[in-house]
């Protein structure tokens, strides 16, 4: 199984904390980090449903990811995929990313423990 490369943002940019799905192991461990009080189960996941108002992550704090090491493993892998949809849109990322396939299996992985 490839690992996801680790790379540096840019510092403060949060443009990438938006609408994301969580598998229901990856909601139980944002929720016991942080609680909140309403998730919505969709067909990808389960979505903080104050996400669904602002399209914004609410774990979102003035000082960055407020459940960092609990994130979802497609915000670990945001940046580090060569995929239009999962490029920093300035250009931040490690100098090798992952192919498409690659990150799919990553996500198949995570979805299955």
């Amino acid at each position: 199984m490839p690992k996801i490369p680790k790379f540096e943002c840019r510092k403060g940019c949060h443009d990438c904390c938006g609408l994301v799905p969580f598998t229901r192991a990856e909601r139980d461990r944002a929720a016991a980090a942080r609680p909140l009080e309403q998730w919505v189960e969709i067909a990808e996941g389960w979505v903080p449903a104050a996400a669904l108002d602002t399209l914004r992550c609410p774990f979102l704090g003035k000082n960055g990811c407020a459940i960092y090491e609990d994130r979802p493993t497609v915000c670990r892998l945001f940046g580090a995929v060569h995929h239009p949809l999962m490029e920093c849109p300035h250009g931040c990322g490690p100098k090798r990313k992952l192919t498409y396939s690659q990150s799919r299996r990553i996500l198949a992985s995570d979805r299955s423990t």
